[in-house]
Order: structure tokens, then C-alpha cells, then sequence
């Protein structure tokens, strides 16, 4: 069986790898001239939006695949650039470099009556498969809101932050960040030290600092579960949960000011709306006042930017850190069935209910690192593709698949579970 797998970032290469390993034909198609996706800086494939900053923010042992650990010397929290050589070093090990085609970006897949798929990519003959997997992401087609009257200035977004030098000069300027999440806490962060930032947040979120006395190891989407949980229902699981976070964020921001008291939204009161920021700075720059809160952006008046209270603000420069649109710019819209790819519904999150042969892996909302969650969808791929456990009537696919991006976050290690017991894995 001739699989395509399309992407190799770290979700495309442990599916590849996967693939391969259960005696699959898999082959990658990578659009830029080297794998690590979007841990790559100035990726010419266009589709990294790193900065030169950039961290990660899970460690290494809740980031690592299964038969591939972190070398021992990198940090808690590796950088781009470690990132990008340890996928390197994953596609060397695991001898994937022969089965990927660099530079080779996948224009588009059409569907065949028979279940298979025409691929045709830049630079070569179009192509069948009989099985297409999309491994390209959610976090590289940026977002960028639309908002009433103009600016004097410039606008960035996240993606295409650098640093505060590039690719505008932000220092010493008043710059305006826009959006509460991993990114815009980041990048306000890093410009307070050579500029005045504004954090513009239309609603809360749960902080969590990367380094905190006494804070529990997560547990890991490949060890196992506890028996009593394993034996409970979905919604039993997520209330015991909902009943612990609380009190885990409040132990583990004890030292640090609530984000109420430095002026931002209070963060919501379900832990399944958002998937949590991790930063140390951003509550103390905030109580120091070196970077300082305000509400969401209303309006753009020359120099100045309305906010939602009414408030004006004079400002040199904009950085948006709205986040990205999930694209599958190669699948047409007919071929998914949505108008939208954010409202793309699959079964566990990863099949398409009405191509059986069509997976999507990596692109989820969880609270742990994503790369051993997609190492877990890929072996849910190879079993499905060698038959090995059946899948349930079309309709029934239908009726249980559900929008991947549009569901309440999830507890990672009980839905990796929920995807062995399928597959027939332990």
C-alpha cells in the first residue's frame, strides 16, 4: 500500500517513520529544503513562525517520542534551533531521509472512485496513492483580524516577528501586542526589554510558569493509565480534572500576582476552553508595569488604537499575536466536506468520515506537548491501514466524528489511551 505522507515536521516524521516500520509504502513530501517544519527559522517553505527566541514550552520528558529520547545535555526547555536538530537527527536515525522528497511542495490531492488518491506536487508527475496522510500543521497560515479604520504604522503578525530588530526596528517605540496566548506573552515580554508594550487581551487565560517548586511531571500520552481511570467514562474523567487543575495552578503560581490584580481578564472557569500559556515573565512584567494590560483592540484611529473601554493609546508599532487558521490548502473544499477547514470533523480526530483513507495527524487541542500525541494518531494510522480493527458504519463515522479544533481541549494521556485500546495496542 502506497501511502503520501505530506509535511515533515515532527508530526509527519514519526507518522513516516511509523508507517514504514509496519511495512507500509509511506513517502514524505516536504515543501521546504530540510525537515523540522516549523522549528526551522525563516523556513523558506513558509510555513515557520519562529522567532529567534523561541522555546518550547513542554520538556523534554513530556515532548520526546517514545523510541527517541532528548540528548541528555539540552535544557528543560529546548530552543528552535535544538528542536530542529533533534527531528534531524530523528530522521537520520530512523533512515527517513531516502523517503522524503525536499522542495516538493503537494499542490493538491483528489480523491479516486476506487478510495485512492491522485497527488500532484511541484515539480513532478502526478502521482497515485492508495492512502494520503496530512501532517502539515495548524500553526503556520496566520490570522489577521480585521479591524475598523487604519494605522500610521506598522503591522506585524507573530509569524512574522524575528526579533526586536526585525523585521522592524521596535526599540525604544511604544508597540502594541495583541493576544493573550503563547506567542503574544512571549513576544511582549522579549520587546519590554527595548521598548514600552501594551497587551491588549479580549479575554483571560490560565498562566502557568515553566519552572515552579514542586510541580508534579505531567503524565507522558505513552505510559499508561491507572486502572480506575481507565475504567471511567469521558465525562467523569474531565469533571475529576476540572476539580484538580484549579488547585495544581494555584499552588504552582502561589509566588506570582493573579493576572486579575495586573490588569488583565480573569482566566475562564472551565480548564477545557483554553489550552494554557506557559511563561515566567509575563505576570511579574505586568505587576512591574514594564509591560502593561489593556483590553481588546476596537479600532485604529491614525496613531492611536481604540480599545474596548473607550480608551485611546498613542502607539508606533503593531504586533498581532492572533494565532493561526488550520489550511489544508491542497484538499478542496468539496474533498473535505467544509467550507472551513476549522470545522473539519474526523473520527478520533484523525480519520475523515467519508474518505476512509484520509488522515489528518497532528492537529488537536491538548494540554501536552502535541509530538507524542501524533506519534500515537500515526500508529492509530497503520493499524487502521493493515485492517487490524474495523471502523463502524458510515453513518456511525459520521455521527462520532467530531470538529478537531473547534472541541473542548483534551486530557492527552487519556485520549492516547482511548486511541490504543482501539488499535489493539496496550
Amino acid at each position: 500500500m502506497k501511502v503520501a505522507v505530506i509535511g515533515a515536521g515532527p508530526s509527519g516524521l514519526t507518522t513516516l517513520k511509523t508507517l514504514r516500520e509496519a511495512g507500509l509504502d509511506a513517502r514524505g513530501f516536504e515543501a521546504g529544503p530540510r525537515v523540522g517544519g516549523q522549528w526551522v527559522l525563516d523556513n523558506p517553505s513558509g510555513t515557520s513562525a519562529a522567532y529567534r527566541s523561541l522555546r518550547t514550552n513542554t520538556n523534554p520528558a513530556m515532548s520526546r517520542f517514545t523510541d527517541f529520547a532528548f540528548p541528555a545535555d539540552y535544557p528543560d526547555y529546548p530552543s528552535h534551533e535544538q528542536m530542529a536538530d533533534w527531528l534531524a537527527r530523528y530522521a537520520a536515525h530512523f533512515g527517513l531521509a531516502d523517503h522524503i522528497a525536499l522542495e516538493t511542495r503537494v499542490e493538491r490531492v483528489e480523491p479516486e472512485p476506487d478510495g485512492g488518491f491522485l497527488v500532484a506536487a511541484s515539480g513532478r508527475a502526478q502521482e497515485r496513492f492508495d492512502a494520503v496522510v496530512a501532517a502539515t500543521g495548524n500553526l503556520w497560515d496566520p490570522i489577521r483580524p480585521s479591524t475598523p479604520g487604519s494605522f500610521d504604522g506598522p503591522i506585524l503578525h507573530s509569524k512574522d516577528y524575528r526579533d526586536p530588530t526585525t523585521p522592524v526596528d521596535l526599540r525604544g517605540r511604544r508597540v502594541l501586542v495583541v493576544g493573550l496566548g503563547n506567542s503574544g506573552c512571549e513576544i511582549a515580554a522579549e520587546l519590554s526589554r527595548e521598548a514600552r508594550v501594551l497587551l491588549s487581551a479580549r479575554s483571560g487565560n490560565f498562566i502557568f510558569p515553566r519552572l515552579a517548586p514542586g510541580r508534579p511531571a505531567p503524565p507522558h500520552p505513552s505510559e499508561p493509565i491507572p486502572a480506575l481511570f481507565r475504567l471511567l467514562p469521558v465525562r467523569i474523567r474531565d469533571a475529576l480534572f476540572a476539580k484538580i487543575f484549579p488547585r495544581a495552578l494555584a499552588r504552582m503560581t502561589s509566588a506570582l500576582p493573579r493576572p486579575e490584580s495586573v490588569g488583565l481578564p480573569p482566566a475562564p472557569s472551565d480548564p477545557f476552553q483554553k489550552r494554557a500559556i506557559v511563561n515566567d515573565e509575563i505576570l511579574r512584567l505586568l505587576a512591574e508595569g514594564r509591560v502593561t494590560a489593556r483590553p481588546g483592540l476596537r479600532a485604529y484611529h491614525g496613531r492611536e488604537v481604540e480599545f474596548e473601554d473607550g480608551s485611546r493609546e498613542a502607539i508606533d508599532a503593531v504586533v498581532l499575536a492572533t494565532g493561526y487558521r488550520f489550511s489544508l490548502p491542497y484538499l478542496a473544499p468539496e474533498v473535505l466536506g467544509v467550507a472551513d477547514p476549522m470545522d473539519l470533523r474526523l473520527y478520533r480526530g484523525i480519520l475523515h468520515p467519508r474518505h476512509p483513507r484520509l488522515f489528518v495527524v497532528g492537529v488537536m487541542r491538548v494540554f501536552c506537548s502535541i509530538w507524542p500525541m501524533a506519534e500515537q494518531q500515526a500508529k492509530w494510522v497503520a493499524a487502521r491501514l493493515l485492517d487490524r480493527f474495523p471502523l463502524p458504519s458510515p453513518r456511525e463515522l459520521e455521527r462520532r466524528a467530531y470538529p478537531i479544533l473547534r472541541e473542548p481541549v483534551a486530557h492527552c494521556p487519556f485520549r492516547a489511551h482511548d486511541l490504543r485500546r482501539e488499535a489493539g495496542g496496550r
